[in-house]
C-alpha cells in the first residue's frame, strides 16, 4: 500500500481558505429563518483573514504540543493554550426521511472543530478516493445514488439480453449498526499504513478520541453520525471488504451504499457461500452483518407473462428486469407532500423547494403513470417553479450591496 505525507499541505493558508469557506458556505437559514451557526458562519466568511490565521496557529501549536508530549514534556501550560483541542459534542436525535429510523446525532461548535474536520478531509479526501471501489456509493462526491442505479440498471440490461442466467440470484446484506461498532484501534492502524506524516495523524486521532463507546472488553469503538469526517473513515474501513467481494470472491455485480450491500450471482449455492465468507471477513474487522440478510430468485417472467421472483429494493428504487421504479416509502411520502400542498391556502417557498427535490425523483425511473395519476391532476409546477424563483430573486437583490 502506497503512503502519502501531507503535513504540509494543513499548513497552507490557501486549503485553510479553502476548508473555511466550505464549512461556511454550508450552513443556510433553516425555512428562510437566520440560524446562530448561519450567523456565526456570515461573521467567519467576512473576518476570513483573522480565522484563517487563528486556524493556522491551532493547528501549529497542536503540533508543537504533540511533539513535547513524545518528549514527555508537560503540555498542560500557557505555552500550548492555543493548540487545537476537541470541544465536546452535543447530542441530539432525529428522524431520517429515508427509513424512519431515530438516530443520534453529534454535533460540534462551527469554529475549531468544524473547520479542523473539513481540513483534514481537503487534504485528503482525494487520496481516500482514489484507493476505494468504483461503484461505493455513499457519501463520496461524485458516486451518488443515480451512480449506483445506472451500474445495477447497466448490469441488468446486458444480461437480460444475452445471458440470463448471470443475474439468477440476488443477495443483500446490511451491517448490524456500522458506526458505533467501527474499531478505533483498527481505523488508526489502517490510516498509519496510509499516511507517513505525524501531524495529519494527530489531528485525525484527536477527532476520533473524541468520540468513543468502551465494550465490555475495554476496546473503544464508534464513530459519530454527524462529523464530517465519520463518513469518510467509515468509507476507508470497509474499502478492504469492497476489495475482497470484487477481487477474492470475484462478484461481477456489486455496489455498496454506506452499510447496504448489493450483489448477483447465477449459482445460489456459491452464493451463499459468498455471503458466509463477507461475514466472516467482516468480523475479522470488527463488525457483523445483520442476520435478516437475503439470497433469493431475482425478478424474471415466465412462459405466461407473469413477473416471479423479487425485485431489488435498494438506494430508494425498487428494481426489476425492465424497469425501475419507486421504493414504497418514498412515493407515499410525495403523494403525502403532494396532498399537503394542495390543500394549502399559500404555497410557501420552502415548501415548494421541498416538493419539487422529491418530484425529482420522479425523473430517474419508471414513473409515468405515477406522475400522472397522483401529482398532474392536484399540482400545477409552473406555479412551483414561479414561487421558488421569485425567492431565489428576492434572496439575490437582498444579498447585492446597494
Amino acid at each position: 500500500m502506497r503512503s502519502y505525507n501531507i503535513d504540509r499541505k494543513l499548513k497552507e493558508e490557501a486549503t485553510i481558505r479553502l476548508a473555511i469557506e466550505k464549512v461556511c458556505k454550508n450552513k443556510h437559514k433553516k425555512d428562510g429563518k437566520i440560524t446562530a451557526k448561519y450567523r456565526q458562519a456570515q461573521y467567519i466568511l467576512a473576518n476570513i483573514e483573522y480565522y484563517i490565521k487563528l486556524t493556522l496557529e491551532l493547528v501549529t501549536q497542536f503540533e508543537a504540543m504533540k511533539r513535547a508530549e513524545q518528549r514527555g514534556e508537560p503540555t498542560n501550560t500557557p505555552e500550548f493554550a492555543k493548540a487545537f483541542h476537541p470541544s465536546e459534542y452535543k447530542s441530539f436525535k432525529r428522524k431520517c426521511d429515508g427509513n424512519g429510523k431515530i438516530r443520534d446525532i453529534a454535533s460540534v461548535p462551527l469554529f475549531p472543530d468544524q473547520v479542523i474536520h473539513q481540513l483534514i478531509m481537503v487534504v485528503s479526501s482525494e487520496i481516500f478516493t482514489n484507493g476505494m471501489y468504483e461503484y461505493s456509493c455513499g457519501s463520496i462526491p461524485g458516486r451518488g445514488v443515480h451512480k449506483g442505479k445506472r451500474y445495477i440498471e447497466k448490469f441488468i440490461r446486458n444480461h437480460t439480453k444475452e445471458n440470463v442466467s448471470e443475474i439468477k440470484y440476488g443477495a443483500q446484506l446490511d451491517i448490524k449498526k456500522c458506526y458505533p461498532n467501527i474499531s478505533h484501534s483498527y481505523l488508526k492502524k489502517q490510516l498509519r499504513k496510509k499516511f507517513r506524516g505525524n501531524l495529519f495523524i494527530w489531528l485525525c486521532f484527536a477527532v476520533i478520541d473524541s468520540f468513543y463507546i468502551e465494550t465490555e472488553s475495554g476496546e473503544r469503538v464508534g464513530l459519530p453520525i454527524g462529523f464530517y469526517t465519520s463518513q469518510w473513515f467509515c468509507n476507508f474501513v470497509l474499502t478492504p471488504i469492497d476489495h475482497y467481494i470484487k477481487q477474492t470472491l470475484k462478484i461481477k455485480c456489486y455496489v455498496r451504499y454506506m452499510d447496504d450491500m448489493v450483489l448477483f450471482k447465477r449459482n445460489k449455492k456459491e452464493l451463499h457461500k459468498n455471503v458466509s465468507a463477507i461475514i466472516q471477513y467482516a468480523a475479522e474487522i470488527g463488525l457483523t452483518i445483520k442476520s435478516n440478510w437475503q439470497v433469493f430468485r431475482f425478478d424474471y417472467i415466465d412462459k405466461s407473462g407473469k413477473h416471479r421472483g423479487r425485485a431489488i429494493d435498494f438506494l430508494g428504487f425498487r428494481f426489476f428486469r425492465n424497469k425501475t421504479i419507486l421504493r414504497k416509502r418514498l412515493a407515499l411520502a410525495i403523494m403525502r407532500a403532494v396532498r399537503r400542498v394542495h390543500k394549502a391556502k399559500r404555497i410557501l417557498p420552502h415548501t415548494a423547494m421541498s416538493l419539487m427535490s422529491r418530484l425529482g425523483w420522479l425523473r430517474h425511473c419508471n414513473s409515468y403513470n405515477f406522475y400522472h395519476k397522483y401529482v398532474k391532476p392536484y399540482i400545477n409546477i409552473r406555479k412551483l417553479k414561479e414561487v421558488i424563483r421569485n425567492e431565489s430573486r428576492m434572496r439575490n437583490n437582498a444579498s447585492c450591496p446597494v
